[in-house]
């Protein structure tokens, strides 16, 4: 009997010793997959849901050969394997752990250098792995345009359209959501020295007071020449640099405010126009 003892010890032993090698190579494999976080939107023209699955393209190269103003080379991996499929890269930047790609099908040019996009999408990778995806209610509109970071996390959507107006912001929440929501009443600028009122859409003589309220004062600008300029003046708006005499009618302004300086832009003809964006210089 002792004769057979040993080798079914050693049979029991090489048991063990492979359950063990197995249990302690578990938790490496579970490592390696990225778990799908919980999203939310809560804007009414765009949807975001969790996936591991890019959607095929839906247009060509051409449909955008047009609007290289639009269009970016990609950086990331996840932005890379955007591409590749055949989506127009839009913005590549990052969004809290993750990257957020925001992607189009078809671009159509317009006036001055402006461009529309549609079949917008966004993506958010973790490393090279797809776990969330946003896109509009349907392949024609344009509620998807370019990605652009602020402070603090946020990532900033802007719409698709000819003159590109902000959609909402996008957060990844402390508990690990990602949340798309409309736009914050003000943003923090220059590390959180100065704050910014959201005053886009507003005509500039309602903006000019909300950004006064935050410390933002007009530059008083010399006169051109400019009829418009002269226009804008006559309203008290001193602040007037420059306008456009053609296509989208940009006109653009000068404030000064706790941390730098603030440039401002309008598009349209009104005697009046509203707010398109602006540029903070910090000191």
């Amino acid at each position: 009997m002792p004769t057979f003892a040993a080798p079914a010890a050693q049979t029991s032993l090489r048991h063990a010793v492979l359950a063990l090698s197995l249990a302690v190579s578990l938790p490496a494999v579970a490592q390696t997959t990225t778990a799908a976080p919980r999203v939310l939107s809560e804007l009414k023209s765009i949807r975001v849901k969790a996936t591991a699955t890019l959607p095929k393209a839906g247009g060509s190269a051409s449909d955008r050969e047009d609007c290289p103003q639009r269009v970016i080379q990609p950086k990331s991996a996840g932005a890379k394997l955007v591409a590749a499929q055949g989506w127009a890269v839009m913005a590549d930047v990052p969004l809290g752990p993750y990257r957020a790609v925001s992607f189009a099908g078809q671009m159509q040019a317009g006036t001055s250098g402006t461009c529309a996009a549609t079949q917008g999408n966004i993506a958010v990778f973790s490393n090279d792995k797809l776990i969330a995806l946003a896109y509009g209610k349907s392949a024609d509109d344009t509620a998807i345009g370019n990605l652009v970071p602020l402070e603090g996390g946020t990532v900033r959507l802007w719409d698709g359209d000819i003159v590109p107006a902000p959609a909402g912001d996008l957060h990844v929440d402390a508990d690990g959501t990602v949340r798309l929501t409309k736009m914050a009443d003000e943003d923090t600028v220059c590390q959180g020295r100065a704050k910014l009122p959201n005053v886009y859409g507003m005509p500039i003589d309602k903006a000019r007071k909300a950004l006064a309220a935050k410390g933002w004062n007009p530059v008083r600008a010399k006169a051109s020449g400019d009829p418009r300029q002269a226009m804008l003046f006559k309203h008290g708006i001193i602040e007037t640099d420059d306008c456009s005499g053609t296509g989208m009618a940009y006109c653009s302004y000068s404030y000064a405010g706790p941390a730098g300086k603030l440039s401002l832009e309008t598009a349209g003809e009104d005697d009046l126009p509203s707010v398109s964006g602006y540029s903070v210089k910090c000191r």
